[in-house]
């Protein structure tokens, strides 16, 4: 695998991080669109704990909770359609292609007789993780991305705030429990809530603010409210603060903002490419048409936004058939993403709901936050710091010890030590589809999972494996295998997560086991991946590569390209960075994937994996395959309007002897051709034809044989051939061939008898008058 900014373990914990609703008043939220921004979108680069905090287990041994970060939502935001999540990912694979890779400018590393152009990492799949995991809807058999916690934010300007908060509690108290029930998914009925009253510092007046706040913690209690002052910069003054001042601030935002309706000038442009009917007709790999959006960028703290924006801020179906292809390549519309068909019903009805002025916020072209000063950036780190340490880690304690005892309570030494002693060393049925079992929320299973989970969550790692383990033998006597997976997979990820604290050794076949039973029992693709993601990262961090791969290449599949073609791409990463490396695994995978890209749309990562793959077997006398890279490499670099790469990619296949068949030479030389004739067109510089390495025909060494040709399709076998082979006339023949005629003429040779030739060279029968030769 290739390298990523995250190590394994912040990456999973960050998956698995506690999920926040924000539920903002009217006025809330016209203050903070001051900067540009929705309250959402204002928190967000700050919501990781940048201290260490502690929490106490059930046994009341503290532990300490390192570099915790919470996902913070906006409560009615609804689930993404299957239709909107697969354009996402589209566009967050296509828009994080770097130039300098696009271009081919990769590194350049030599193993043993190659030289590879290997890149050290691989963003668009970062990008693709990142944004599947954003766009996976919930699900009711885990409770990990379910809401912990709703934060009410309402402005000190209102003219009831107390009033106000009611109101927005009574809200969500309203669609937690409604029936049916409808997204977002709650973690338990008694969710923690925190109050929030946002102060404009120049708008706002500070004595009424401040009496507001006193009676917030008389009411919800000290730790349970918090007063926010933000906006210590006038727009009056913004409006005369140029970019370019010492002043302005970086803009560590704009990382995080949805660019979804913003068209992506560096992305395909197919739309400006010709028509690929006026190409000839055979030539048909992968005609998608990519896609031409931003998509979000992973950033991780307000920091590493900071130092990005800074950075920013200083730039300104083929003749040649493919082996995988079960007939002529034509553009497929399979789906790229599983987000909602594995979750329930509900979660297909939904759309991604961004606001009104979101939208309009993005476009008008102002930078985000230019209302905050320094200060206010310390105010909204101590904010998080204040409702983490003071709120939600201390309700999370609190409530892994209420479901530690209900637990305890409930179970004894009842269902799984009946189960222990008296059928659980029993092997289970085979997990076929019949076998659907459905649990209460309040079941003791769905009360430990909450356990497990919440201790996942707030890295109690040990009660989580604990849990997770009891629960896979639970569910496997079920037969609930949707459960059962899940336990399998969370249960490797603690031990994994517990790193150096343990002594056990990381349980890969647990999450092994897990993806198989997602894939072949509950056919739920979406979770399958999630494993494969993690379990992947898992392994990379423990230099099991080829293990990696082979979760990589597990998850390739016909339902979606473009999901295949990373995990190739993957898969050939990890062969390269074996103890011993693979090349010609890795080759072969990347052709792999830069199949799938084609058949995906993305032309410029096909173009990619193919160049890179050209490399290997460049010059190896492997003349077939290379032909086919070459060709794709040309027909891709011709759909992105790059024609200097597609004539030179073509032209290779006329520089050398071919082994392709006389009809397959003629097609490239048309290709060529063609594509030739569209450069010269669009090329300024282009003035003179190109040389083409034309055969040399010695005419003292042609020989032409005349004769029947064998209708059969045989060599032609005929008496003495060798004697006209030979580079001498044969008077022996000519004699015979007199006599026949001859006796044929009653003994007289005709006056315009001429010896028959019937084999042209150099040295060529001579008979009668005539002497041929070339």
């Amino acid at each position: 695998m290739a390298q990523c900014k995250q190590s394994s373990p912040e990456f999973i914990q960050n998956v698995f991080s506690p999920m926040v609703a924000v539920l903002c008043s009217e006025d809330a939220e016209q203050m903070s669109r001051k900067n540009n921004l929705t309250f959402v979108e204002l928190v967000q680069p700050f919501c990781r704990l940048t201290t260490e905090a502690h929490i106490r287990d059930p046994g009341n041994f503290a532990h300490t909770v390192q570099k915790l970060r919470i996902t913070v939502k906006d409560m009615n935001m609804t689930n993404y359609q299957p239709t909107l999540a697969k354009r996402l990912l589209n566009e967050a694979v296509s828009s994080a292609l770097p130039p300098c890779i696009e271009t081919g400018k990769a590194n350049v590393v030599t193993i043993g007789d190659y030289d590879l152009q290997l890149s050290s990492s691989t963003p668009w799949f970062d990008a693709y993780r990142d944004c599947f995991l954003e766009v996976a809807a919930p699900s009711n058999h885990e409770f990990l991305k379910h809401f912990l916690a709703s934060v009410f934010v309402v402005s000190s300007s209102h003219t009831d705030p107390i009033e106000e908060f009611t109101k927005l509690s009574q809200q969500q108290h309203q669609q937690q429990h409604q029936l049916p029930s409808k997204p977002p998914k709650w973690f338990c009925p008694n969710t923690f809530k925190y109050y929030v009253l946002l102060h404009d510092v120049v708008e706002g007046e500070e004595e009424k603010a401040e009496a507001v706040y006193q009676s917030m913690k008389s009411v919800y209690g000290p730790n349970a409210c918090h007063l926010l002052q933000i906006n210590s910069r006038s727009v009056h003054t913004v409006s005369t603060i140029s970019s370019d001042v010492p002043g302005a601030l970086p803009d560590p935002w704009s990382q995080f903002i949805s660019k979804e309706t913003q068209p992506n000038d560096a992305g395909e442009a197919d739309s400006a490419v010709q028509n690929d009917d006026s190409f000839p007709s055979h030539v048909t790999e992968g005609q998608n048409c990519d896609n031409h959006s931003n998509s979000l960028v992973a950033v991780e703290t307000a920091n590493e936004a900071m130092e990005i924006a800074e950075a920013d801020d200083k730039m300104t179906s083929s003749i040649l058939d493919h082996p995988l292809a079960d007939s002529p390549a034509v553009p497929t519309n399979n789906s790229d993403d599983d987000m909602c068909s594995d979750s329930e019903t509900e979660t297909t009805e939904g759309t991604a709901s961004h606001s009104n002025d979101t939208m309009a916020n993005g476009s008008n072209g102002r930078q985000h936050g230019w209302c905050l000063t320094v200060s206010d950036h310390d105010r909204l780190r101590i904010f998080i710091h204040e409702f983490l340490v003071r709120g939600l880690i201390p309700w999370a304690e609190r409530m892994i010890r209420t479901l530690n005892d209900q637990v305890t309570s409930r179970r004894g030494v009842g269902k799984s030590l009946f189960k222990k002693w008296f059928g659980g060393n029993k092997p289970s049925e085979k997990p076929t589809n019949n076998t659907t079992v459905v649990y209460t929320s309040e079941a003791p299973e769905m009360q430990m999972r909450r356990l497990a989970d919440l201790a996942f969550m707030f890295q109690l790692y040990e009660i989580a494996y604990q849990t997770y383990h009891t629960l896979k033998r639970d569910f496997n006597n079920d037969h609930a295998w949707l459960a059962y997976a899940g336990a399998l997979e969370m249960a490797s990820l603690s031990v994994f997560m517990q790193g150096s604290q343990t002594q056990r050794q990381y349980p890969h076949h647990y999450i092994d086991s897990a993806i198989t039973t997602y894939l072949n029992t509950c056919r739920s693709h979406q979770f399958a991946t999630r494993a494969t993601l993690l379990s992947t990262e898992a392994l990379k961090s423990k230099v099991m590569y080829a293990e990696a791969a082979q979760q990589f290449i597990k998850m390739t599949s016909e339902d979606s390209d473009l999901r295949s073609a990373l995990f190739l791409e993957q898969a050939a990463h990890c062969f390269i960075n074996m103890k011993v490396p693979m090349v010609r695994k890795y080759a072969f995978h990347m052709i792999l994937a830069g199949h799938r890209f084609s058949k995906s749309g993305q032309r410029r990562h096909a173009l990619r994996s193919y160049s890179q793959s050209l490399h290997i077997f460049k010059g190896k006398d492997w003349t077939l395959a290379e032909d086919h890279i070459n060709f794709t490499v040309g027909r891709q670099s011709f759909n992105i309007k790059q024609l200097d790469n597609a004539s030179s990619a073509l032209r290779h296949l006329l520089c050398r002897e071919s082994q392709q068949t006389t009809s397959q030479q003629s097609a490239f030389l048309k290709e060529y051709l063609f594509v030739y004739k569209q450069h010269l067109q669009q090329s300024a510089t282009l003035t003179s034809l190109p040389q083409l390495p034309l055969p040399l025909i010695n005419s003292n060494d042609t020989k032409t044989w005349l004769g029947r040709v064998d209708q059969r399709g045989e060599n032609l076998q005929a008496v003495a051939v060798n004697s006209f082979d030979d580079d001498s006339p044969s008077a022996a023949w000519q004699q015979l061939e007199e006599l026949l005629v001859r006796n044929a003429n009653s003994g007289i040779l005709p006056a315009s008898y001429k010896p028959s030739v019937q084999c042209f060279s150099s040295m060529a029968i001579a008979g009668g008058n005539m002497w041929l030769k070339p």
